[in-house]
């Protein structure tokens, strides 16, 4: 093979363009249409196979001694350039025309035609390598989504499927051949396309993926993730959600749902959308899907990604392989979508779900959180609760009472129940994890205990109890020496401490942890010791009185 003599002209391509775009200025600028500079270019027994995305060393060779610039310039033109982040080329080989279907088997991989920005193409006239990632939808830079077909002729741009270059050269015009032969183009106007403002979501989305596509680390669950992880995972997780949206409820968890049944409709075969090998064609209907991956992906941690994804997972249908079989036959299994996956399965997750998502039969007005005590009262744990829980009472109890503030449409999450009923946020993810693994009724039978509990607990404000006790340890003790003389001579004035606790735990019905007389600190195993021996001591009477005294002034 010859050496082909460098061009009069030389113009290296502009940052991002596309090999193609920039041969077409290159020939213009060389006063040659295309059609002669891909003749001069197979004059020298150069192939143009896989011009696009990975073409043979001897063509970069070539083409970076016609216009005088580097190797690695010409490739960074290519696709290839993405290779090990969006896309994986392994297997492609520039000598076999059939080897591209290894790399279409992985999904989502370029096919004819490209996306465009017509505001880009308007200001630099160039077109962007990036375009042809099905995986980008939006341009960051003028926060609009890409165009995918001609107004014109209806077909994808750059959809020529017997020469990568356009015989329009560098105009910003179409240049689809149209009829049988290359004679007659498209000359419809790119730069007059008018454009659709990408969502704040859509943009945050593009910003990310930009970022992974030019070697960037991406936040994961909070943790930094290397860039091909995350388009891996963004891919995989979309496509589950696609799956996920076409089952009956998905319409209430995104407004983009009711716009993929038309897609659906028009691929639907024997087996369905295969959405792991390419997902919607509208860019709009694509970024919103992959928009609502990336928020999942984009939470602070795995527990909030998981409480996201979980009402996703709850439309998984009944089949014989269970759901994470029906799950994982729909999608890539990569390690953080399996982390993921298992967690919004969990036990507790899926009873979060059906009481965010199911109002008690009968319930007419949101349930009033000041009328849940922090713990449910014992009567009522006999009555309702004995047998629901593999746990031991007191941690039931108090679970009731963080699955009832879950009823209220408010309250998202085991944290906020906690901080609802004023106990410490922590407190009520630790609870729910260890009492929803030990559920042994379903989430329905559970949902109806608790209600029927919570119905036959006396109506009163829990919050204004705790706020009097709390108040009480600041005041003078009087009403305790009173209570002692009367009813429990003996005992020593330092017992106030365990008296206020005794009322906050079977008054306020509140939890024993949570106790003022604890002055903020956790109480220890003798503190629980010698407040046990106090309660213990009571007798029907003393208990009587004892919780009279709480009304009486200090």
């Amino acid at each position: 093979m010859s050496t082909a003599p460098a061009l009069p002209v030389t113009l290296p391509p502009r940052d991002g363009e596309s090999i193609e775009s920039w041969l077409e200025h290159l020939a213009d600028a060389n006063g040659l249409t295309t059609a002669q500079l891909l003749a001069h270019l197979h004059s020298r027994g150069v192939s143009t196979r896989y011009l696009t995305l990975a073409p043979a060393p001897s063509t970069v060779r070539t083409l970076a001694g016609l216009a005088r610039i580097s190797e690695d310039t010409v490739r960074a033109a290519t696709l290839a350039t993405f290779d090990g982040t969006a896309l994986d080329l392994t297997g492609l080989d520039t000598r076999d025309r059939h080897s591209y279907r290894q790399v279409a088997s992985r999904g989502w991989a370029p096919a004819h035609g490209t996306q465009i920005c017509p505001t880009c193409l308007t200001e630099t006239g160039t077109w962007q390598n990036a375009w042809r990632l099905l995986i980008v939808t939006a341009c960051t830079r003028h926060q609009a989504l890409l165009v995918t077909t001609c107004p014109a002729c209806r077909r994808p741009f750059r959809d020529q499927r017997h020469s990568h270059l356009r015989r329009v050269g560098s105009a910003t015009v179409c240049g689809n051949p149209l009829g049988a032969g290359p004679v007659r183009q498209c000359q419809h106007d790119l730069t007059t396309i008018p454009t659709t403002q990408a969502s704040d979501q859509v943009t945050a989305l593009q910003t990310r993926i930009d970022a992974a596509l030019t070697g960037q680390d991406v936040t994961v669950l909070g943790q930094p993730a290397c860039d091909a992880a995350y388009l891996a995972d963004l891919r995989h997780l979309t496509t589950l959600l696609l799956h996920l949206a076409s089952q009956p409820g998905a319409e209430r968890l995104a407004t983009w749902v009711p716009d993929l049944a038309t897609e659906t409709e028009q691929r639907t075969g024997d087996r369905g959308p295969r959405w792991g090998l390419r997902p919607p064609d509208h860019p709009a209907l694509r970024s919103a899907a992959l928009a609502t991956a990336d928020g999942i992906l984009a939470a602070p941690d795995l527990d909030a990604a998981a409480t996201a994804l979980t009402p996703w997972t709850e439309l998984t249908p009944a089949t014989n392989d269970g759901p994470l079989g029906w799950l994982a036959d729909r999608t890539v299994m990569t390690a953080t979508l399996s982390r993921l996956v298992l967690s919004a399965r969990a036990p507790r997750r899926r009873l979060s779900h059906h009481l965010d998502t199911h109002p008690p039969t009968g319930a007419r007005t949101p349930i009033n959180l000041v009328a849940i005590p922090q713990v449910i009262t014992h009567q009522q744990y006999l009555d309702h609760l004995v047998g629901a829980l593999d746990s031991n009472e007191n941690t039931v109890r108090q679970f009731a009472s963080l699955s009832l503030a879950r009823i209220h449409p408010d309250i998202t999450s085991w944290s906020a129940a906690a901080e609802a009923l004023d106990m410490p946020g922590p407190m009520g993810t630790r609870c729910a994890r260890a009492c929803s693994a030990t559920r042994l009724v379903t989430a329905q039978e559970w949902e109806d205990r608790i209600w029927n509990a919570i119905n036959d607990v006396r109506r009163r404000n829990y919050r204004a109890t705790e706020a009097k006790i709390e108040h009480r340890l600041h005041l003078s003790s009087r009403w305790f020496l009173d209570w002692v003389r009367k009813y429990r001579p003996g005992t020593h004035y330092t017992s106030v401490s365990y008296a206020l606790t005794w009322q906050w735990v079977h008054v306020a019905h509140a939890h024993l942890d949570l106790s003022p007389a604890w002055a903020g600190r956790r109480p220890i195993g003798n503190d629980r010791a010698l407040y046990r021996q106090f309660e213990n001591s009571l007798d029907d009477q003393q208990q009587f009185e004892l919780a009279y005294a709480l009304h009486k002034r200090a």
